[in-house]
C-alpha cells in the first residue's frame, strides 16, 4: 500500500566545510548580484553587501543547513542588507542636506572663521612660548582670579603678580603685532 504522505528527502549541505561553502557562494554569487542591482545601482556596493552576507555565514560555520531553504535565506538575508544599506543612506543624505542648508556661509564669512581660527592658533603659540611662571599667573588671571587670590595660590606677593602680568601682557603684544597687522591688512 502507498503512503499517503508524500515525503521527499531533505538535503543537508554543511556550510563550515570550506571547498562546499565555495561550492555554494559560486553557485549563487552571480544570482544575488543580478538580484541586488534591481535595488542598488552601484555594482560595487552590491558586491560589498553580498560578500558581507557570505561572511556572517561564514562566522556561522553552520554544519546543517536544508539546501532547500538556503537558497531563500541568502536572498532574504541580501534584501534586507540592501534596505538597510538604502535607509542609511538616506539618512545621511538627509543629514547631510539638513547640515548643508544650515549652514551655508558665503565666502566673507569663511574667510572671517579662518582668520578667527588662524588668531586663535597665534595666541595659543605666543602664550605656550611664555615663561612657566608668567603663563601660570596669567592662565589665573584670565580664568577670572584675583590678584590676591593669585598671590596666595602661587606663594608671591601682589607686586610680582602684577609683574608676571605686564611681562606677558607686554610680551603677547610685541609678538603678535606684526601677525595683528598682517592680518588686518586683508580687511
Amino acid at each position: 500500500m502507498k503512503s499517503i504522505w508524500n515525503k521527499k528527502t531533505v538535503h543537508w549541505i554543511n556550510l563550515a566545510d570550506a571547498h562546499i561553502f565555495q561550492q555554494q557562494y559560486n553557485l549563487y554569487f552571480r544570482q544575488l548580484k543580478y538580484f541586488g542591482m534591481h535595488y542598488i545601482a552601484d555594482e560595487e556596493v552590491v558586491c560589498d553587501l553580498i560578500q558581507d552576507l557570505w561572511l556572517k555565514i561564514w562566522e556561522r560555520k553552520e554544519n546543517r543547513i536544508n539546501e532547500a531553504t538556503f537558497k531563500q535565506y541568502l536572498f532574504q538575508g541580501l534584501y534586507r542588507s540592501i534596505l538597510d544599506y538604502i535607509k542609511h543612506n538616506n539618512v545621511v543624505r538627509e543629514y547631510s542636506q539638513k547640515l548643508s542648508s544650515e549652514n551655508a556661509m558665503t565666502e566673507p564669512e569663511i574667510s572671517y572663521k579662518i582668520i578667527k581660527a588662524e588668531i586663535y592658533q597665534a595666541v595659543n603659540q605666543v602664550f605656550d612660548d611664555l615663561p612657566d611662571a608668567s603663563r601660570r599667573v596669567y592662565a589665573a588671571c584670565l580664568n577670572g582670579k584675583s590678584y590676591k587670590e593669585i598671590a596666595e595660590e602661587f606663594n608671591i606677593s601682589i607686586n610680582t603678580v602684577k609683574k608676571h602680568i605686564n611681562n606677558a601682557n607686554h610680551y603677547m603684544r610685541k609678538r603678535l603685532k606684526d601677525f595683528l597687522l598682517f592680518i588686518l591688512s586683508f580687511r
